[in-house]
């Protein structure tokens, strides 16, 4: 029977290392790639960050990915806090949409993230959105949400 290490992640969502407690010479403070704080806990519950699962029976650990919400609490985690903020003012930047339309874009993309019988909806409404604001800003939102969506909404808004 395996075991969960603990990951060491910076607040924008880099992994400095998925072995923390095993390796403690791959850990940083700061993260080399943007210099933000790292963390081994939830900032919620204290809980450890999930790292790498380690079975003696695999010979090789399986590819690390990096998780948008604590396994304990339910929380997201600051990056995934940091996407969807990010997200947010991205198309609140393009000045075309009430605040009854970014208040359900903003719940929207949490529906994305969590694979939910409401993720469908939530896709066909931000899909729409996006077909709204140009190409450059879709785009953005994109990259900013690609790695905090389900699969599901995934596919249903970028095929």
């Amino acid at each position: 029977m395996g075991i969960y290490r603990i990951a060491e992640i910076c607040l924008n969502g880099h992994v400095t290392t998925s072995l923390a407690d095993t390796m403690p010479q791959f850990r940083e403070n700061y993260c080399s790639r943007c210099g933000e704080a790292t963390i081994t806990k939830c900032p919620n519950c204290y809980a450890s960050i999930r790292g790498s699962y380690d079975d003696p029976e695999r010979l090789h650990l399986p590819k690390y990915n990096r998780p948008s919400f604590c396994h304990n609490c339910g929380k997201p985690f600051p990056w995934t806090e940091r996407s969807m903020q990010a997200a947010n003012e991205l198309i609140a930047s393009t000045g075309k949409f009430g605040e009854l339309e970014l208040t359900q874009f903003k719940t929207d993309i949490d529906s994305l993230m969590k694979d939910t019988p409401q993720t469908k909806v939530a896709s066909f409404r931000v899909k729409t959105i996006l077909g709204k604001v140009g190409k450059e800003i879709a785009f953005g939102v994109r990259d900013i949400l690609v790695d905090i969506v389900s699969e599901t909404a995934k596919k249903a808004i970028w095929g």
